[in-house]
């Protein structure tokens, strides 16, 4: 079977991941026009200070909205460009999974718990004066979704070229999270907001699965994922090629199991649809 991927293959049907990105670059660029045209209201300083998160002024002023809109901002370019990389590889795989409801849910909910604990940890334990910004704690909800939900599946470390299961990734992550923050070593980087957000998102992945299974094995207590996932990769094959068609009997058992094991990993049309298969 030859596969020859096509151009951007994922973007054009991840609504929410796509104005993900475009919200977060319409934000630097305001901040980067303001600057340019020395517009004092919405310059880069007055963005950052109205809307990133500093944990005094939470505590002080009452600013409780930056737990939330700090998650939209960024310090500098290659802040990012990084956070947009992830979002753009990572995002789309999951937003299919989970639907676009589900997934806007899952990384604004990674992002919130990832402010609201760097203020309740950080700030109210350590006495940090950090301030916080950037979509890291959201973009580490939905690596904590993959890792609850495929586990097995490989990713390409950049820049190193190295191949990683996602619950090797899961562990090598947590425990240098674990360890920057409680060493000198860490730097300003807001650790345990990535920490807080990747354990938001396996919650949350590792919930809604639970429950969709339990529905579904109540409906039809014969499914068996780990033999079912084999007969659907087969009718995906089949319905990609399109070469076989499936007969209505067929059709009908690659929707339910479509959905009854949308939560697993298999492979699944999108991914295939426009191939050479």
């Amino acid at each position: 079977m030859k596969i020859s991927l096509p151009n951007d293959p994922w973007l054009p049907a991840s609504p929410v991941t796509r104005s993900l990105i475009l919200l977060n670059l319409l934000v630097w660029l305001t901040g980067s026009l303001g600057d340019v045209f020395r517009m004092e209201a919405f310059n880069t300083e007055s963005i950052l200070l109205t809307f990133g998160l500093f944990p005094q002024s939470v505590a002080g002023d009452g600013t409780l909205w930056t737990p939330f809109t700090h998650m939209f901002l960024h310090g500098n370019g290659t802040h990012l460009l990084v956070n947009m990389l992830g979002l753009f590889l990572l995002g789309p795989d999951l937003e299919r999974t989970f639907g676009t409801v589900s997934f806007l849910l899952l990384y604004l909910l990674s992002g919130l718990v990832g402010g609201v604990g760097y203020m309740l940890f950080s700030f109210l334990v350590l006495g940090q004066l950090h301030p916080v910004v950037g979509a890291s704690g959201a973009i580490m909800g939905i690596l904590g979704a993959i890792v609850a939900l495929f586990p097995g599946r490989v990713y390409v470390i950049l820049p190193l070229m190295i191949p990683l299961r996602a619950s090797t990734l899961a562990v090598l992550m947590l425990t240098a999270h674990v360890f920057f923050m409680f060493t000198p070593y860490g730097g300003r980087v807001a650790y345990d907001v990535h920490l807080y957000g990747g354990l938001t998102g396996y919650g949350f992945a590792w919930w809604v699965s639970r429950r969709h299974m339990r529905r579904v094995r109540a409906r039809s207590p014969e499914l068996d994922p780990a033999r079912d996932a084999a007969e659907l990769e087969g009718l995906v094959v089949r319905r990609a090629r399109g070469t076989e068609p499936l007969s209505d009997e067929e059709l009908q058992r690659y929707a339910f199991l479509k959905e009854a094991l949308r939560y697993e990993d298999v492979l699944t049309l999108e991914e295939l649809e426009g191939q050479e298969v």
